[in-house]
C-alpha cells in the first residue's frame, strides 16, 4: 500500500538538516523559521523519531536524522531529474497546431521562419483544415480558428479582429480605369469571396458600397470563390477588385502585390483565436507559441 508522504515537511527537513538551521532553510524556501520547525516537528511526530537536537546555537542532526538526509538528498535529486526531463520533452516534442488553410497560407507560412529561429528546438508540425478538432484524438496542441471565441470548454486567446476593404493589383489601376473615388468600382469587374456566405452579418459587396454611399446596377456579378485567399490571389492576378481581408492581405500590401484604394474597412464580424484546452495552457511548447504568434501581431498591427 502506497503510504501518504508529508512532501512538505520532507523538504523542510532536508533543506534544515542541510543548513542545521530553520532561519537557513526559510530563506531557501520561502518560508518563515517557524513554519520550517512546525514542519519538521510534524515530520518527526509522523516517523515516531527525533531527527534534531536543537541547540541554543543551531541544529545537530541525530543519527536517525542523519540516515534520513542521505535517503532524501538521492530521492529528491532523482526526483528533480524526472521532472526536468518532462519539462524538457514538453519543450522539445513536436507541437501540433490545426490552422484554417486561408491562415496558413497567407499569414503564418511566411512568418513561421521566425518561430523557428526562436525555438529550433520546437517541431512545429501543421494540420490545415476548417473542421471541428478532437485535441485528444487528433494529439493537436492548439487550433487557429475564425470565429466569434465563443468555443465551450477551451480557452481562446484573441489574436486579430479582421476587417474588409476593396483591393486590387496596382498594374489594374495603371492600365485600366484608376480608383479614385468609390463610383469608379462600376468600371471594374468585382471578384467575391464566398467563404462566409453563409454568415448574414458578414459585408459583401453591396454592404461595403451602401456604406460608401454607391449604387452599382449589378453588383452581385463577378467571379465567385469559396476561400478568401482564392480571392485575393485572383486579384493579385489583376482579374479584378476584391474586397479583401485586411490582415490575410497584410503581406501582399506590404510587398506591393495588392492597394487598397480607399480606407473605407468594415469589420468582418469574426476574428482569429488561438483555441486550446485549459489543461494545454501551461504546456511550454504552446506558451512559446501563444506568446510569439501575439508578438507577431502586435508587430503587423493592421
Amino acid at each position: 500500500m502506497t503510504r501518504d508522504y508529508p512532501l512538505n515537511a520532507l523538504r523542510a527537513f532536508e533543506a534544515s538538516a542541510r543548513h542545521l538551521s530553520f532561519v537557513k532553510a526559510a530563506g531557501e524556501l520561502h518560508v518563515t523559521p517557524a513554519a520550517v520547525s512546525h514542519q519538521v516537528k510534524n515530520l518527526e511526530e509522523y516517523l515516531g523519531l527525533q531527527l534534531f537536537r536543537r541547540l541554543p546555537r543551531g541544529l545537530v542532526l541525530v543519527e536517525a536524522g542523519e540516515a534520513l538526509l542521505g535517503e532524501l538528498r538521492d530521492v529528491f535529486t532523482r526526483l528533480d531529474g524526472a521532472i526536468e526531463r518532462v519539462l524538457d520533452s514538453e519543450l522539445r516534442g513536436p507541437l501540433t497546431i490545426s490552422v484554417a488553410p486561408m491562415f496558413a497560407v497567407k499569414w503564418l507560412l511566411p512568418r513561421l521562419r521566425r518561430f523557428d529561429a526562436l525555438h529550433p528546438e520546437i517541431d512545429v508540425r501543421m494540420s490545415t483544415n476548417l473542421g471541428l478538432v478532437d485535441f485528444q484524438r487528433d494529439s493537436v496542441d492548439a487550433a487557429i480558428r475564425l470565429g466569434g471565441g465563443r468555443y465551450p470548454g477551451l480557452t481562446a486567446d484573441l489574436l486579430c479582429g479582421e476587417s474588409v476593404t476593396p483591393m486590387c493589383s496596382p498594374r489594374l489601376e495603371q492600365d485600366h480605369h484608376p480608383l479614385r473615388d468609390p463610383g469608379q468600382l462600376a468600371e471594374h469587374v468585382l471578384l467575391h469571396d464566398d467563404s462566409l456566405a453563409f454568415e448574414s452579418s458578414a459585408p459583401g459587396w453591396e454592404t461595403w458600397l451602401d456604406a460608401a454611399g454607391v449604387r452599382l446596377d449589378d453588383p452581385s456579378r463577378g467571379p465567385r470563390f469559396a476561400q478568401p485567399d482564392h480571392a485575393l490571389q485572383a486579384a493579385i492576378d489583376g482579374a479584378g477588385v476584391v474586397l479583401g481581408w485586411c490582415n490575410l492581405a497584410a503581406d501582399d500590401l506590404a510587398a506591393g502585390r495588392l492597394v487598397a484604394p480607399f480606407e473605407r474597412r468594415l469589420p468582418l464580424g469574426a476574428s482569429f483565436y488561438l483555441v486550446y484546452p485549459d489543461a494545454h495552457a501551461d504546456r511550454p511548447k504552446v506558451a512559446a507559441f501563444r506568446d510569439w504568434i501575439r508578438q507577431e501581431m502586435d508587430a503587423d498591427d493592421v
